[in-house]
């Protein structure tokens, strides 16, 4: 799972931008070409604000992995959208490390045990009605090299992504919080 800051950024910018009256918009530049972005309007905020670690994923960092960049661009960030109608808080974090995706895991099966009940999936998952509430559920694709270790319910998850990189690991670190309803729904 690969969420980038500009993929949630034009997301949420569609639906706070339309009435740009009263708007406000704080830019802190960083280091390179990321920059913090604060925008209000009317209808709501947006903030997006870069990262180096784990940010408010909630999960430590494997040891020794170090974040994962692409063309200069920082993939760690730290999305809240927040307006009358719903909210969403996105924590994304990618890493790489020089251990095997099996050595990786293991630390990151420990560090969700201690959430609670997570699910591990080979595949795809999608959050069903189990018990009252929507909970992750696995629909396995055993050729997919990618191992994703899902925590919560879909409206307050967390998620680990786990797959082979170069001779090591790469893997995302993800916690998504909804509230309200969606537009799209």
């Amino acid at each position: 799972m690969r969420l980038t800051k500009a993929t949630l950024t034009h997301a949420g910018l569609g639906l706070l931008l339309l009435p740009l009256a009263g708007c406000s918009i704080q830019v802190e530049n960083g280091p390179g070409r990321d920059a913090d972005v604060d925008i209000r309007t009317p209808a709501g905020t947006i903030a997006v604000h870069t990262a180096e670690d784990a940010g408010d994923t909630g999960l430590p960092v494997y040891p020794g992995a170090w974040p994962t960049h692409d063309r200069g661009d920082r993939d760690n960030a730290d999305v809240d959208i927040s307006t009358s109608w719903f909210g969403v808080k996105v924590a994304a974090a990618h890493f790489e490390s020089d251990d095997s995706p099996e050595r990786v895991l293991a630390f990151y099966r420990d560090e969700m045990d201690r959430i609670g009940d997570f699910t591990e999936c080979r595949g795809e998952v999608k959050f069903r009605r189990r018990d009252g509430r929507k909970a992750p559920v696995c629909r396995e694709r055993p050729w997919s090299s990618e191992v994703k270790l899902v925590a919560g319910t879909e409206d307050r998850q967390r998620v680990v992504s786990v797959k082979p990189a170069h001779s090591g690991s790469e893997f995302s670190l993800v916690y998504v919080e909804t509230s309200g309803k969606l537009l799209s729904h």
